[in-house]
């Protein structure tokens, strides 16, 4: 146990840094912050192309389903048409039978 307690306080033994190390470790700090900000000014710049995106997405939904809308609403008006001219052709047919019976 003593060896594994001496490798132990070797590892944990205090050493000094090389020179010029906190003014590298300042350095890549400065550079990650940098780079931090241009990645979030790109983020903005996504975020704010996504919104206009989903809005223009939305919009044409919309127009898509007045468009389908309007097309059902003429199928049935024609429908109702088409259903008014074989009663009228019906009854124009009866009419014309009776004028016309000897």
């Amino acid at each position: 146990m003593n060896r594994l307690e001496n490798k132990l306080r070797d590892a944990l033994k205090r050493v000094e840094p090389p020179t010029g190390f906190s003014e590298r470790v300042l350095a890549r700090t400065l550079e990650a912050k940098q780079n931090a900000r241009a990645g979030l000014f790109a983020w903005r710049h996504l975020r704010w192309g996504l919104a206009g995106a989903l809005c223009l997405a939305l919009v044409m939904a919309g127009i898509e389903y007045r468009a389908q809308e309007e097309r059902a609403r003429s199928e049935a008006a024609k429908q109702q048409l088409m259903l008014a001219l074989r009663i009228a052709g019906d009854q124009l047919q009866f009419v014309w039978s009776k004028v016309n019976q000897p």
